[in-house]
């Protein structure tokens, strides 16, 4: 790829993507809802274009050829704001906005992000092109804006991925996730509570993330959804464990604090044997070695704070 077109560039994901694709010299043209307060966040070498300005207009007459459409940006991820109905319909309604222009600009491929929150009551490996189980609106809309890109992809003849992405950790994310709220807790000498953390769950550094989408944009087959993943699971106890083992070992963890809440047991596990056979995708980093990044990242914070 030598240019690409992203939304979503100033959230957690698509920061780290910008900074991957700039890595392999590809241009990179962020379309952002502030201009100002973008620029400020990007690298100079970043083509910075507000929706619905003169540039933005303009951007079919530019003359760009276009290799990949990246649509990551989506508003609502806040647990508060998952049922908002409006919030999770406009959702729908951008990714359609965004694949007409990309139709428009002639970009060579349009690929959207999912999310594991679609199979929320999966109890075993989940099967990316099974029927969806989402437990919320952002997981249902997510869900709609697959079909509809989908379809709507295949009647204007443009080259389609869906990409399911994991849960993602790493430096610069900042709700308040399994990992962020153990490692902040733990670092603030807190004891954190949960339940018994026997669900399977596949956790990915956000430098892997990032270099799947590439790899996606690059080599992915048209027309086929991918989900991104390390390829091993633990369950969610594994992961608390090591990063309190990380911190200090003797600091206690709250495990079976907080009630059951389901007799099922649901997993969120994803195969990447389609991503590695298309793309050459192998995880390099393991989480070992990705959470003492962030938790790194963390401590930096907590420092600079006090």
């Amino acid at each position: 790829m030598k240019t690409v077109v992203i939304t979503g560039g100033t959230g957690f994901i698509g920061s780290h993507f910008i900074n991957e694709l700039l890595a392999h010299d590809i241009k990179v043209i962020a379309l952002v809802r502030d201009k100002r307060s973008a620029r400020e966040r990007f690298d100079k070498s970043v083509e910075v274009i507000e929706y619905h300005s003169p540039e933005y207009e303009s951007l079919a007459s530019e003359g760009y050829e276009v290799d990949a459409f990246y649509h990551l940006a989506w508003e609502g991820v806040a647990p508060e704001k998952k049922n908002d109905r409006v919030v999770q319909v406009h959702n729908i309604d951008f990714a359609m906005e965004m694949l007409e222009l990309a139709s428009i600009i002639h970009a060579g491929r349009f690929i959207a992000t999912g999310t594991v929150a679609e199979y929320s009551f999966c109890e075993d490996v989940m099967d990316v092109d099974a029927k969806q189980t989402p437990n919320d609106l952002y997981g249902a809309a997510k869900t709609a804006a697959h079909y509809m890109l989908e379809t709507w992809a295949r009647s204007i003849g443009m080259p389609f991925n869906w990409v399911v992405i994991p849960s993602t950790y790493g430096e610069g994310r900042r709700d308040n996730n399994i990992l962020t709220y153990t490692i902040r807790t733990l670092l603030n000498g807190e004891r954190p509570s949960y339940g018994y953390l026997t669900q399977m769950w596949d956790f990915l550094y956000v430098g892997e993330v990032v270099r799947a989408l590439r790899l996606i944009g690059e080599k992915g087959l048209s027309e086929k959804t991918y989900a991104i993943g390390s390829g091993e699971y633990h369950p969610l106890r594994y992961y608390v464990e090591t990063i309190r083992d990380i911190i200090d070992p003797k600091l206690p963890l709250g495990i079976g604090d907080k009630p059951v809440l389901s007799e099922k047991t649901f997993s969120s596990c994803v195969s990447i044997v389609e991503l590695t056979a298309d793309t050459g995708f192998v995880p390099k980093v393991r989480f070992e070695q990705g959470i003492q990044k962030a938790i790194d990242y963390y401590k930096k914070g907590l420092r600079e704070s006090i």
